[in-house]
């Protein structure tokens, strides 16, 4: 993949050891002295994708027994890894190709049976309605949990963005627990009143989110729990990281 791109030997690319709670991971990404030239955003590993997986690992019964999407995963794909310990079934996606190869590379050395089998790599552009319609095969009655890692950095991605985990996510609720849609990330070009303008064109609301900056009242407290008694604070490598949890209207 580097080689295509670079004119540079494949065993050129970049490994990231990383350790999540008890699993252990080797990662293959672009090395970092291309990082800031290639055109694919998805071919490093972002802050917010090492945060949410540390808050799945400590937290697995947000998709424990679920099925679960992750949107423009990348090539690390270590969210849905995690993830896929407790959950039923877990769908990585991501729309560019070359970051879609080097995920499944990454899954295949990093997971084995029957871990393996649980997580299925898609390639999903969103809005594509080709793409949305094969991934709906999988599960046919929607997904339960979507988790999104750094994909709200452009403007003009926002509005697929929530347009398709609308056309995913599920319409089951159950006793304790709604389908929710998860988004980690730094807030760069797009400003959180957007997200949430857009979020709330596609039937989606805010329930939650951290680090608060508001009254707590206004929330549903599901993220408390989420990093209470965890120290999972040490783990956040930039404090301009944020998480919202939406639900569908």
């Amino acid at each position: 993949m580097a080689a295509e791109m670079f004119g540079i030997l494949p065993s050129n690319d970049e490994i990231i050891k990383l350790n999540v709670k008890d699993m252990n991971f080797k990662l293959k990404v672009l090395p970092k002295e291309y990082q800031h030239t290639c055109k694919s955003t998805g071919l490093m590993l972002w802050e917010s994708a090492r945060l949410m997986a540390f808050v799945l690992a400590e937290n697995p019964t947000i998709v424990e027994g679920k099925r679960v999407l992750e949107l423009g995963c990348g090539c690390s794909g270590i969210c849905s890894m995690v993830a896929v310990r407790p959950a039923d079934l877990v769908i990585a996606t991501d729309g560019d190709t070359s970051a879609l190869n080097l995920l499944t590379q990454n899954v295949s050395s990093n997971l084995k049976p029957p871990l393996l089998s649980k997580l299925i790599t898609k390639r999903l552009v969103w809005g594509n309605k080709d793409h949305i319609d094969s991934i709906k095969e999988l599960s046919k009655s929607g997904f339960d949990v979507i988790i999104g890692t750094d994909v709200t950095y452009v403007p003009e991605a926002i509005s697929p963005l929530f347009g398709t985990a609308k056309e995913m996510i599920s319409h089951k609720r159950g006793d304790k627990w709604e389908p929710a849609l998860i988004l980690c990330h730094v807030l760069r070009r797009v400003d959180e009143q957007s997200i949430l303008s857009a979020a709330s064109r596609f039937g989606f609301h805010l329930v939650d989110k951290w680090p608060r900056d508001t009254e707590k009242n206004l929330y549903q407290g599901i993220m408390g729990s989420w990093f209470s008694g965890h120290d999972l604070e040490k783990y956040v490598p930039n404090t301009a990281l944020n998480i919202m949890c939406f639900h569908k209207e």
